[in-house]
């Protein structure tokens, strides 16, 4: 993995102020580029919730759909199950929503994914050493991808790497 961006995203999560980092337009561009994102987030977990240090879209990106997204998800309360991040933390494992399944355990997730035009989602929880989760990583791809796949196991070593970074 590029090294500017895993030490990019290890400073997000390491450091209080990461509000600042929000609007990191190297840092973001990096992450869209590694991950093939349509759009990308990192939310860290404190307390009850989820609070998003990090959050950025792809050319194109439908405008007013991005600022809604990033509002109502600056933070995410634990018991919202049905948003692949925080299913991904509370289960403790990768969370893949697709856009197609309405209905199911991440009604929510495939809401968003309809709304930004993308067919799937990984939410992928980042963990200490201990395998204790500090935060989640979530990519929303327009191609559709099973979690096998290379793209989503690129964004897997990703969340690893960061993981060990930050210990």
């Amino acid at each position: 993995m590029n090294k500017q961006l895993l030490s990019g995203l290890s400073e997000v999560l390491n450091h209080s102020d990461s509000e600042n980092r929000i609007h990191d337009n190297q840092l973001n561009r990096l992450l869209i580029e590694q991950t093939g994102a349509w759009a990308v987030g990192i939310w860290k977990i404190e307390g009850e919730n989820l609070r998003q240090v990090l959050c950025a879209f792809e050319e194109g990106f439908p405008e007013q759909v991005a600022k809604e997204f990033q509002q109502q998800t600056v933070q995410v309360s634990l018991a919202h199950t049905q948003l692949g991040i925080v299913n991904a933390i509370v289960n403790g494992r990768p969370a893949l929503a697709l856009a197609a399944e309405q209905q199911g355990d991440l009604a929510k997730s495939a809401g968003w994914l309809n709304r930004f035009g993308a067919r799937c989602s990984l939410s992928c929880p980042i963990v200490d050493a201990s395998g204790n989760p500090l935060a989640v990583i979530a990519v929303s791809w327009k191609e559709l991808y099973k979690e096998t796949d290379a793209v989503p196991q690129k964004l897997l070593s990703i969340a690893k790497q960061v993981g060990e970074a930050i210990n």
